[in-house]
């Protein structure tokens, strides 16, 4: 009798805790989701935040999530100031970068994952998994971007942890859509699990969309402009549905903004949140394929730079510089350094300069990557350096500009003058150096001694219009730039004062040089190419050519070469167009990210690399097939 009803109990006890653990997976989760602070320390955005974080203490979430453009420039100080405030929470919160993180940071993202650890999440909360990852972009404008390792880890994460009965939401800073140039390969990858849910911010308006299928809820920002005032999101999932409510600061009740169905809603009716690539372009010139294309298993963040015949080098996001030979089609070598490689390598007779996010630059031999010399400057080397009469210039992520010897590295003079990170490379002129800076100024300085001769500025008090990564071009005695204000303006050389300032064609960062010196070319904002000649004290254009490229922003310099006008887009874009008509040459879609950098080599061949890993080589004129080779990581 006794054994009988201690079995009975068991029995009971077990059925408890089955039930217990039944309820306990069935159990709603109610969380915070904020994105979009753009917090600088003293502004109304700080105090916002704080405001925000005391009203979560005072909730009973169960977490909060952060998705991205926490700052509003990525600098140190609000970085710091961020993290002081969400320190505050009571609950455990899960943050990740968005693109003002990403873009403009002084430290090359460095600061963000000393203080944060990793830019991806993913963990388990009952019936739900939540997995989310950077979009960049990284350290340029462009488009958003998942990194081919990220993917990597998305694929394998989603396959390794996600356990049967339970779904997905996904968290991203960008939409799932247009915007990210790669959308497609996520959603791809999310949907070989139950993703349900795919939270976002970026547009800083609290809205429902279709991510390729999936139900994507883009959060409100927690700044006022065009809101009830200073909030974020409450999100309460439960098996089959999902409440989006909006909290102001200061009112005792939330707002329901939408309850929708997670397995079927009316978002999912609408319109895809993006366009699967059209590479139907490259049917018009069939004559101008690459001959020849390789892919590496990283993305790539650099130009890749001719180093000698049917060789490239190029740094890559898994912190590698490696030597292409496309004859032999191979890694010849390859260094690892701490990081992703941000600045474009320089080769400078048999050796070459690459620059690391640990403030380490160093000099290897061309032919085997063997190290010559290293010189620390402390901090993040993310442009690209420029040489003349055996020394080295380059600018450096804190706002320095450093002159260093080429035989052995040792520092002949640095300026640290400059408030804003240095991001595109310097331009030379007998012995003047000029570059711009992300402070809203244009430095110009002595090469040989690094006194300031002067600087200018468009007298904008946004940072963000300033012409922090142009590379500038100097003919006739004039500097001319294009920045994100979206004015070319010509600058005397000796005096700084301005010449002139245009706006009359919406210009951004990517400009370059004519062969001869007296015309520069612009890439527009909308489908447009300009020449403007160097030589009169006005603008004056010399051809405009519609080249159908759409709405662009991406800052890679323009080219010129034997006569022809290169100019690469955010979206895998080559344009073509003869130098002196402006007439359209040929166009050729390469992939679906930004153009990193475009370079002739000795031979009159152009090579292109793009974010997604991919390097083209080109000839002008040919009708050879394509070769195509993929590289792992060795």
């Amino acid at each position: 009798m006794h054994l009988h009803l201690t079995r009975k109990c068991s029995i009971l006890f077990l059925m408890l805790i089955f039930l217990h653990s039944a309820l306990q997976s069935q159990k709603q989760v109610r969380f915070a989701f904020l994105t979009d602070l753009h917090v600088s320390p003293g502004s109304d955005s700080e105090t916002g935040l704080a405001t925000i974080i005391d009203d979560i203490n005072k909730d009973s979430v169960d977490f909060v999530v952060i998705t991205g453009d926490i700052t509003n420039t990525g600098s140190n100080a609000e970085l710091e100031a961020v993290y002081n405030l969400v320190s505050k929470l009571k609950t455990r919160y899960y943050m990740l970068p968005g693109n003002h993180e990403t873009n403009w940071s002084e430290t090359a993202g460095k600061k963000y994952l000393e203080l944060w650890k990793e830019d991806r999440i993913h963990f388990s909360t009952g019936d739900f998994y939540f997995i989310g990852f950077n979009t960049g972009p990284y350290m340029k404008m462009g488009d958003g971007h998942v990194k081919q390792e990220d993917l990597l880890w998305l694929e394998k994460t989603l396959k390794a942890e996600v356990k049967q009965g339970q779904m997905v939401v996904s968290l991203a800073h960008y939409p799932l859509g247009d915007g990210l140039d790669n959308w497609y390969d996520v959603t791809r990858i999310l949907k070989t699990v139950p993703t349900k849910l795919a939270l976002c911010g970026h547009g800083h308006r609290l809205s429902i969309h279709n991510f390729d299928g999936i139900t994507g809820i883009m959060g409100r920002s927690s700044l006022p402009k065009g809101t009830p005032g200073v909030g974020y999101n409450i999100v309460v999932l439960n098996k089959d549905s999902v409440q989006i409510h909006q909290k102001i600061v200061g009112e005792l009740n939330t707002r329901l903004a939408y309850s929708l169905s997670l397995s079927s809603n009316p978002a999912l009716d609408k319109k895809l949140n993006g366009l699967v690539p059209d590479y139907s372009v490259n049917d018009s010139f069939k004559a101008f394929y690459p001959v020849y294309q390789f892919t590496d298993n990283s993305s790539i963040f650099t130009a890749a730079v001719p180093a000698g015949r049917n060789q490239v080098i190029y740094g890559g996001s898994d912190g590698t510089v490696k030597l292409l030979n496309r004859k032999s089609n191979r890694i010849e070598w390859q260094v690892k350094l701490p990081g992703s490689v941000y600045s474009t390598p320089f080769v400078l007779g048999k050796q070459v300069i690459v620059g690391g996010i640990d403030g380490k630059l160093q000099s290897l031999e061309l032919k085997t990557g063997a190290v010559i010399w290293e010189q620390t400057l402390s901090v993040p080397a993310i442009s690209e350096a420029i040489a003349k009469n055996d020394r080295i210039y380059i600018g450096s992520g804190n706002g320095t500009m450093y002159c260093l010897s080429a035989e052995n590295g040792s520092i002949q003079w640095k300026f640290d003058g400059v408030q804003g990170q240095i991001q595109a490379r310097a331009t030379l002129d007998g012995d003047k150096l000029v570059f711009g800076a992300w402070d809203k100024h244009l430095y110009c300085l002595n090469s040989n001694s690094g006194q300031l001769i002067w600087k200018w500025t468009n007298g904008s008090p946004q940072k963000l219009y300033s012409p922090g990564n142009v590379v500038p071009v100097i003919a006739d005695n004039k500097v001319l730039i294009v920045a994100p204000d979206r004015y070319m303006t010509a600058i005397d050389l000796t005096t700084g004062n301005t010449i002139w300032r245009n706006n009359r064609h919406r210009v951004r960062e990517s400009l370059g040089g004519s062969s001869d010196n007296h015309n520069v070319y612009a890439k527009l904002m909308n489908d447009s190419i300009i020449a403007v000649s160097t030589l009169p004290d006005s603008m004056q254009t010399k051809w405009a050519t519609y080249a159908g490229f759409g709405y662009e922003h991406n800052p890679c310099p323009i080219t010129v070469a034997d006569g022809v006008v290169y100019a690469g887009g955010k979206n895998g874009l080559l344009v073509a167009l003869d130098e002196k008509t402006g007439e359209l040459l040929w166009k050729h879609k390469a992939g679906n990210s930004s153009v990193n950098g475009i370079r002739a080599d000795e031979s009159g061949g152009i090579w292109i690399s793009l974010i997604e890993g991919t390097i083209a080589y080109y000839k002008n004129k040919h009708t050879s097939k394509t070769k195509t080779s993929r590289h792992g990581k060795n």
